[in-house]
C-alpha cells in the first residue's frame, strides 16, 4: 500500500513537472513572438518613413539634374541610371555579404534567449 502511494506521488510530481515545462516553453515562444512583432513593426515604420524621405530627396535631385542639363527627361534619366547601378551593386553585395549577415542575426536572435533561460532554470 505504501508503494502505491509513493508511485502516485511520483506520478503527480512528473505530471506537474511536465506541465511546468510546457508552460515555460509557451512563455518562451510568446516572448520571442512579441519581440519579433515589435522589431517587425519598428522595421516597417522606419522603412516607410525612409521611403518617403528617399522619394522627396529623389525629386529634389531629379529637378537639380534637370536644371543642370536643361532637360527634364535628361535629368531624371541620369537619376534613374544612378539608381539602376545602385540596385546592381546592392544585389552583388547581398550575395557576398549582407545575406550571411542577415542569416547570422536571425540565428542569434532565435537562440539568444534560450541560453538565458537555461542558465536561470
Amino acid at each position: 500500500m505504501e508503494k502505491d502511494g509513493f508511485f502516485v506521488q511520483i506520478k503527480d510530481m512528473v505530471e506537474e513537472y511536465v506541465d511546468d515545462r510546457i508552460l515555460l516553453l509557451k512563455l518562451q515562444a510568446t516572448e520571442k513572438a512579441a519581440k519579433a512583432s515589435a522589431t517587425l513593426f519598428l522595421g516597417v515604420m522606419v522603412t516607410f518613413i525612409s521611403l518617403v524621405l528617399f522619394m522627396i530627396i529623389s525629386f529634389i535631385a531629379g529637378y537639380y539634374l534637370s536644371q543642370a542639363v536643361n532637360s527634364y527627361p535628361g535629368g531624371f534619366g541620369i537619376l534613374a541610371g544612378i539608381y539602376i547601378l545602385l540596385i546592381f551593386l546592392l544585389v552583388y553585395l547581398h550575395k557576398k555579404y549582407t545575406g550571411k549577415m542577415i542569416i547570422d542575426s536571425i540565428i542569434k536572435f532565435s537562440f539568444d534567449s534560450k541560453e538565458k533561460w537555461t542558465n536561470e532554470v
